[in-house]
């Protein structure tokens, strides 16, 4: 039985910093001039003349952007001194009054001044006051269509407003504009548009086809979860979905599944594995699909676990199912817990259920945190070894075996628990370290470990009962230990 639970969450690989205005800097490549110094000072008054000068729009735009996003609005006062220099009260500024270049900054310090909804100043307000800031830029780029400042400019506001739902129009429509500009038509300094470029970037795996897509995926195959066995196949659940490998073939996996956050158990020959989208099983030659659903949420992902009388059960949030193999169809079922459990299971005719970071539940009893039943601190999953036993994996504290009504701690680690295996023939014990690697324990012998840090993240391991081989699930490949003499040899396997 392979445990089914998400041991630490890794929603989508890449984090990005905050957004297309706030993360790209202009400023840092024109550092030198006097008026980015003021900018970052907060000399107004010298960044407002400055602002309205004749100086270059890339200069203007490095000092704008010196000014930042969390100072608050520094439109209005831009604005307010363009109005002085028009005698006008600021509210009578039309978008008339202003200069193409006046109307570009005016833009970018309102789109700055509310990135994150990108209203007017004064919404229902008349003149600039009403403009957004795209509306302005809008019109500065129609007067100025070979200014690459203003039109990339400009760009990044439509990225900006692309970012709640077309991450990959974040990244295009920037590029678009860079690739219709060659280098000695761009009036903007290689580096700031190096460091921009740099950023908007990693917005590029999310455009179907790109080469940074493809990268993604790859390397996401190999971001792995859960382990199952179906015969003498090793099935992966992963980041990036599926991966069947076959022991005898290491250059490539038998067959891939695309999917999204995939883990799951062996039940009945079988590796059922929970994803965002659905249900998947893999009998060793194909694929079926179950409980497919449109509506996701990066918040819920099907979870496979082994329910009452070794039923095959699927959590999805706080629905449930079981699966009747008559119909090979999946019904929903009442469960005993009272909420979305961390992760849960039936051992001996109980429900064993984690309220994460809070108790353990057997049955109606709830068990606190470092109790006597219990000493733990952070339990995450279950798991039941070859001898039959229970064994909670808890990250603060370890490893627990349940002993007589109790959870007994294992000597071997001292935290980060996140796999033991007990192999009965040979009379070894392995214990998995979330960072760390394997521990190896054997009667009369000291603990032996495996060191494995190049995997960085192992959530999983899987025992070959026959052979005695090890399978470590890592964040950046699947390793197979083996046994060659005194030492331990690793086979890797990685998509490519």
């Amino acid at each position: 039985m392979q445990r089914s639970h998400l041991f630490i969450c890794a929603l989508p690989a890449l984090a990005f910093a905050d957004s297309p205005l706030t993360s790209t800097d202009f400023a840092t490549a024109y550092k030198e001039l006097p008026a980015v110094v003021a900018a970052k000072a907060r000399k107004l008054d010298e960044v407002h003349v400055f602002l309205s000068s004749d100086a270059p729009n890339d200069q203007k735009l490095a000092v704008a952007n010196a000014l930042g996003w969390e100072g608050g609005d520094f439109a209005t006062g831009y604005l307010g001194f363009i109005a002085g220099k028009r005698a006008v009260q600021p509210e009578q500024l039309r978008v008339g009054d202003l200069s193409p270049s006046e109307q570009f900054v005016a833009g970018y310090l309102i789109a700055m001044a509310d990135y994150l909804d990108l209203k007017p100043l004064r919404p229902g307000g008349k003149g600039v006051f009403g403009m957004t800031a795209l509306a302005l830029l809008e019109k500065a780029a129609v007067a100025a269509p070979e200014d690459f400042t203003v039109q990339y400019t400009r760009a990044l506001v439509r990225a900006q407003a692309a970012l709640e739902a077309q991450w990959c129009k974040v990244f295009s429509i920037p590029n678009d504009v860079v690739r219709r500009f060659p280098p000695r038509a761009r009036n903007l300094r290689a580096g700031a548009l190096e460091s921009a470029q740099g950023y908007l970037a990693g917005y590029e795996e999310s455009c179907p086809g790109s080469k940074a897509a493809a990268q993604k995926n790859t390397a996401e195959l190999n971001q792995i979860y859960s382990l199952s066995k179906v015969g003498s196949q090793v099935v992966a659940g992963t980041q990036g979905g599926v991966v069947v490998w076959d022991p005898r073939q290491d250059s490539k996996p038998v067959t891939t599944r695309p999917g999204f956050i995939c883990r799951g158990l062996t039940w009945k020959a079988s590796a059922w594995l929970g994803c965002e989208a659905e249900v998947v099983r893999w009998n060793g030659s194909v694929f079926t699909s179950f409980l497919p659903r449109t509506k996701k949420s990066s918040a819920e992902y099907y979870q496979p676990m082994e329910g009452p009388e070794g039923q095959l059960w699927v959590r999805l949030g706080k629905q449930t199912w079981a699966f009747d193999e008559a119909t090979e169809q999946f019904s929903p079922v009442k469960t005993p817990w009272a909420n979305d459990p961390y992760d849960a299971r039936f051992f001996q005719g109980e429900a064993y259920w984690i309220e994460f970071l809070h108790a353990l539940h057997v049955g109606p009893v709830t068990i606190p945190l470092k109790s006597e039943l219990y000493p733990g601190s952070d339990p995450r999953a279950f798991r039941v070894d070859a001898t039959g036993a229970l064994w909670i994996e808890d990250f603060e504290s370890g490893l627990f075996r349940l002993e007589h009504g109790r959870f007994v701690k294992r000597a071997g680690l001292l935290a980060k628990a996140s796999g033991v295996a007990i192999d009965v023939e040979r009379k070894r014990d392995w214990l998995l370290h979330y960072t760390d690697g394997l521990v190896l324990q054997r009667p009369g012998k000291p603990d032996e470990r495996v060191e494995l840090r190049e995997l960085e993240n192992m959530r999983d391991l899987l025992l070959d009962p026959a052979t005695g081989d090890v399978w470590v699930a890592g964040w950046t490949e699947l390793v197979r230990v083996r046994a060659d003499g005194p030492t331990w040899v690793k086979q890797r396997f990685r998509v490519r």
